[in-house]
């Protein structure tokens, strides 16, 4: 019998023995791509397998010394092997990704987290002295002010605030782009100029001198030409209730093309004013609600909704809400849409309304989700928090923001929104009876089809159906 310290030399394998080596390279073959998903080139395969046969080899080769020597190495080797499977666990960002690549991670993660990060802050403000005599103002503004509610989001709307090129970096993460089939009239055109502008350019500037040198250094502050000077408006055209599909995990396309400026959607659709609508839950958070109504976004409430059109901007709403959420999955296009009717009414009772669909392509892609069983705790747990709090999300997961494997970022998936032809509702309905809201969600169906079964070729989903669950 052999010693357990010390192997035989026996000359040249056998035919076993190469057969045994083959299913050796076979298993660094299979272990190579169930790393790597595929395997990416033949090299990285021949340095796997030379890497681990030269220790299979320091093994099986000329004797050592000492039983020492062969302990010693066999610790080495047992703790190269942890090592290795340690690195093969974790997928972390290249330190060489590009800066650009950089800012658009960073602003993604803002957008994901943003509530958590403002509300911990309003949360330090509070719990700091220091900064009462700031809070105490701002809460009395808080508790009175119902702007998220009343429509006077069309007054905090700040057009500087969503062209700003942060949220280019957010669209360009993904990427999201904006594609229009039809052109829209504007809501809103230029009045006639008379010649004489109510509003006079003007700087502020000053100047910091540089001691003991007689150097200074001016700084402009503002500056606005004659050029910047915004034309005064006037409503003129229709107003829009958007329809965007599907919800996915949190509507990022629809952030990310109708709450910002980051997909051009004024170089599109131009004199349109646009409001993307949310639930009321998130205006509680202070400083959140502010950042939400600078970017134009409001309450979903009926009333909220129907003064907001009143004053000649344009909505757009997430028809599917928590319930299509739960329903969402990689690569589907499951729709809550038939039973959701309030939105084709609010256009009834307006009047002077294009409704118009919107399908974004991609949208369902952006998360890893954990499918629950309707029997499941798990899926009750989500439907009591929907009943309870209004909304709900489902599980899921994407990857991090220093690895590709797990996290709350979404994937860099591109989500594609295409935008349908207007259907146009003239008249006023003070009380639309349901035969008028049935023809008019029937012509929304259609459209929605259209757009959905034309483009899907387009951007890779040409196997896809779409299923109206609900």
């Amino acid at each position: 019998m052999d010693s357990p310290g010390r192997v035989k030399y026996r000359g040249k394998p056998t035919s076993r023995e190469k057969g045994s080596t083959n299913g050796f390279t076979n298993g660094v073959k299979k272990h190579a791509k169930s790393r790597t998903g595929v395997l990416d080139n033949e090299q990285e395969l021949e340095q796997a397998i030379t890497h681990t046969s030269s220790k299979h080899k320091d093994g099986n080769g000329a004797r050592k010394s000492t039983e020492e020597q062969q302990h010693r190495a066999m610790v080495n080797h047992n703790s190269s092997s942890q090592k290795d499977r340690k690195e093969q666990k974790v997928n972390f960002c290249s330190v060489n990704t590009p800066w650009r690549r950089r800012l658009q991670t960073l602003a993604v993660a803002w957008h994901v987290g943003s509530f958590v990060y403002i509300s911990a802050f309003a949360m330090l403000a509070l719990a700091n002295p220091i900064m009462w005599i700031l809070m105490i103002p701002y809460m009395g503004y808080y508790a009175m002010d119902r702007s998220p509610a009343n429509g006077n989001v069309t007054r905090r709307y700040s057009p500087w605030f969503r062209s700003l090129s942060f949220w280019h970096y957010y669209c360009a993460y993904y990427p999201i782009r904006l594609h229009k089939t039809a052109d829209l009239p504007p809501s809103f055109t230029a009045k006639e100029s008379t010649g004489k502008s109510t509003k006079s350019p003007y700087r502020i500037s000053f100047k910091i001198r540089i001691y003991p040198f007689k150097y200074s250094l001016k700084f402009n502050i503002l500056k606005r030409s004659n050029s910047s000077i915004e034309p005064e408006m006037e409503a003129t055209g229709p107003r829009y209730i958007f329809g965007y599909h599907p919800h996915g995990v949190a509507a990022l396309g629809a952030f990310g093309a109708f709450a910002t400026e980051g997909a051009h959607f004024s170089q599109l659709f131009p004199g349109v004013k646009m409001c993307l609508m949310t639930l009321i839950n998130q205006f509680q958070i202070p400083f959140y609600r502010d950042y939400l109504l600078f970017l134009g976004i409001t309450s979903v409430s009926k009333k909220n909704a129907l003064r907001v059109l009143q004053r000649n901007h344009s909505i757009c709403i997430v028809v599917g809400g928590a319930q299509e959420a739960l329903l969402s999955k990689i690569d589907s296009a499951d729709l809550v849409l038939k039973r959701r009717k309030g939105f084709i009414k609010l256009a009834l009772e307006t009047g002077n309304v294009s409704l118009v669909p919107c399908y974004a392509f991609g949208e369902t892609d952006c998360y890893n989700i954990l499918q629950t069983d309707e029997a499941s705790y798990l899926h009750r747990l989500q439907l009591w928090f929907k009943k309870s709090y209004g909304f709900t999300i489902p599980f899921f997961f994407a990857r991090g923001l220093f690895n590709y494997d797990f996290g709350l970022i979404p994937f860099r998936s591109p989500i594609n929104v295409v935008t349908g032809n207007p259907i146009y509702v003239k008249d006023k309905h003070e009380n639309p009876t349901m035969e008028e809201i049935d023809y008019y969600q029937n012509l929304y169906l259609e459209e929605l089809e259209r757009i959905f079964y034309s483009n899907r070729k387009q951007f890779g989903y040409e196997h896809q159906e779409l299923k109206f669950v609900e």
